[in-house]
């Protein structure tokens, strides 16, 4: 007699978020040291709109309830004794399915060998109305998250250094534009880590977080693969490797830490909520002496 086929296990997909450079490309790197790990970079937070949908399509009369397989759907629709108005082909458990299927079908390891897939993105949550993870968690209970977090001055340095005024090299910024943007990005940090804070909150078993300024310590791997339930990460390879590093020489990048410092009272009042949360009120003044080294 044939055996019926198994199971296959769950999902067991991770997850990495946090502030654009705060490390997350480096995170990545070292998660995927590890064979059983396919962690994909960014995809531009379309799954902000993927989530949206899958919400709203909430309706007393779809998803269908009943438990019913797709051949007699089919049939029912078609049986002119019945209002067909709301029938559909997938019911509840099918709905959901489809949604997972989706997103396995951009992330999961095609060849089915690296059973822990997923991502890190820096573009979630966009806003209090971004439900990204709580899709995900509810498609994929297995789903761990990494919040992975990096002092806001240093973060906001290597931001606007980088990205915001990387064809300004020459320290030419106006005081009041380069002002204006260091204190926007000190809200949007805040308010990012916020609502991954609340999140983690309400499903802290499958969530944790790490500090950038942790990555090179055995402690923070340890504990990191322990809530991951993964052997070891190889930290220390990846922490050589780091690219793109933040210029913090030039005439641009003198001129964004020299008005970080004027601007820290409004820039630690902007960010307290958050930087006492994740224990950097204490360390802001070494990390910006660090990045001066």
């Amino acid at each position: 007699m044939e055996s019926p086929p198994q199971a296959l296990p769950p999902d067991r997909p991770v997850f990495i978020a946090g502030s654009g450079r705060c490390g997350s490309t480096l995170l990545q790197s070292i998660l995927n040291t590890n064979p059983d790990f396919l962690i994909w970079g960014e995809h531009n937070g379309f799954l902000q709109q993927v989530a949206a949908a899958y919400y709203q399509a909430a309706h007393p009369r779809f998803p269908d309830l009943k438990p019913i397989g797709e051949v007699e759907r089919v049939k029912r629709l078609r049986d002119a004794r019945r209002w067909p108005a709301w029938d559909n082909l997938c019911g509840q458990a099918g709905f959901q399915a489809r949604f997972q299927n989706f997103v396995r079908s951009f992330f999961a390891d095609p060849k089915g060998q690296a059973f822990r897939w997923g991502f890190k993105e820096i573009r979630y949550p966009r806003d209090s109305q971004d439900r990204t993870f709580q899709f995900l968690f509810d498609c994929f209970p297995e789903a761990r998250l990494v919040v992975l977090v990096r002092e806001p001055r240093a973060t906001i340095l290597s931001m606007l250094s980088r990205w915001v005024f990387s064809d300004q090299q020459h320290g030419n910024i106006g005081i009041a534009e380069l002002d204006q943007r260091i204190l926007a990005a000190a809200e949007s940090w805040n308010a990012q880590y916020a609502g991954l804070h609340r999140f983690a909150q309400e499903h802290a078993k499958g969530c944790t977080h790490v500090r950038y300024e942790d990555l090179a310590s055995s402690k923070t791997m340890q504990k990191l693969a322990s809530f991951l339930q993964a052997s070891t990460f190889h930290a220390k390879r990846e922490m050589g490797r780091v690219k793109d590093a933040a210029d913090k020489t030039g005439p641009t990048a003198v001129r964004i830490q020299q008005r970080i410092r004027r601007l820290q009272p409004e820039i630690e009042n902007l960010t307290s909520e958050m930087c006492t949360f994740y224990g950097y009120t204490s360390a802001a003044d070494a990390e910006m002496r660090r990045l001066a080294t």
